[in-house]
């Protein structure tokens, strides 16, 4: 298992890739060439959101947390996933931001405030299956943290998107608890590289590895 703690996304995002890169665990099997257990902690959800060597713009980039946490911009937003996350996370009945926010106004040091992703009638053999599978928040010294568990991650071409998202949404239910965002931790069973990416690992991790 793997740690990452930083200040912020995008270094948490650096680190990450280094990290993987030089102590995951090698695969030769021609899907992906490094594989390890991570976990993540950030400090600072509001500064530095971004690096121009992630393989997504910062537009593509901001348009899906922007979709993620109003619902606008469908036909911008690249990630299916993202779709399907916010169809689980908001469009379901009950709504379970909003559950998650009047929870958290009655019972401000309340540990139920969990969001599930996951659909066992659907998601061993669907098309595309949640990465996310638990968002869980809860105020501590006045802010709000969120802990994002993930099945998988791709290190390269994913993971600084998924931590714009879900910050994203820790600041968007955290404005509406009348508080600021607090530490964001990530937990992700299987962040790995794939091997189609190498070439472009290589280089990224040697710029950032200097």
């Amino acid at each position: 298992m793997l740690h990452i703690k930083a200040n912020t996304i995008a270094a948490a995002w650096r680190m990450s890739l280094v990290k993987l890169y030089n102590e995951g665990k090698i695969f030769e099997n021609g899907e992906i060439f490094r594989d390890s257990t991570l976990t993540i902690e950030v400090k600072d959800v509001y500064s530095d959101l971004f690096d121009d060597t992630f393989p997504m713009t910062q537009g593509q980039v901001e348009a899906i947390s922007h979709y993620l946490t109003t619902g606008e911009g469908e036909e911008d937003v690249i990630h299916e996933w993202t779709k399907l996350y916010r169809k689980r996370l908001f469009d379901n009945k009950p709504n379970q931001i909003e559950k998650i926010i009047e929870y958290l106004t009655n019972k401000l040091q309340g540990k139920r405030a969990q969001a599930s992703i996951w659909d066992s009638s659907i998601d061993f053999t669907g098309n595309i299956a949640p990465c996310l599978q638990v968002l869980w928040f809860q105020v501590v010294d006045e802010k709000l943290d969120v802990h994002v568990h993930m099945r998988a991650s791709d290190c390269y071409g994913k993971l600084l998107m998924n931590m714009h998202e879900f910050t994203a949404l820790q600041k968007a239910v955290a404005e509406k608890l009348g508080r600021e965002a607090g530490i964001y931790k990530q937990f992700i069973d299987t962040c790995h590289f794939n091997m189609k990416d190498k070439p472009m690992i290589d280089n990224v991790v040697s710029l950032h590895n200097r």
